[in-house]
């Protein structure tokens, strides 16, 4: 099983994940996250540690291409996918 990482992830990317999902900038949810851990250290720790457990279990591998969001990134992604294919037939 591949661990899911987001494209703009810093450290797990629970922060760039939730950012995404609800369609918030990346940056102001790292921000409260460490306001958070200057708050309340155990219980965020804790919660972006669950989160990240959680994230990768459930988002699924960082090649899924279900994950791109326009037509000629899943395009390209599909071309890539059939190059490496080809690649690994030869080998």
């Amino acid at each position: 099983m591949e661990a899911y990482r987001p494209d703009n992830a810093l450290l797990a990317g629970v922060c760039a994940e939730l950012a995404e999902r609800c369609g918030w900038n990346v940056w102001a949810v790292r921000a409260l996250f460490i306001l958070g851990l200057l708050v309340k250290t155990l219980w965020v720790g804790a919660a972006y540690v669950v989160l990240a457990v959680l994230l990768g279990l459930f988002c699924g591998k960082s090649g899924d291409q279900s994950r791109l969001k326009t037509p000629e990134l899943a395009e390209r992604g599909r071309r890539i996918a059939d190059l490496e294919k080809r690649f690994r037939e030869l080998g």
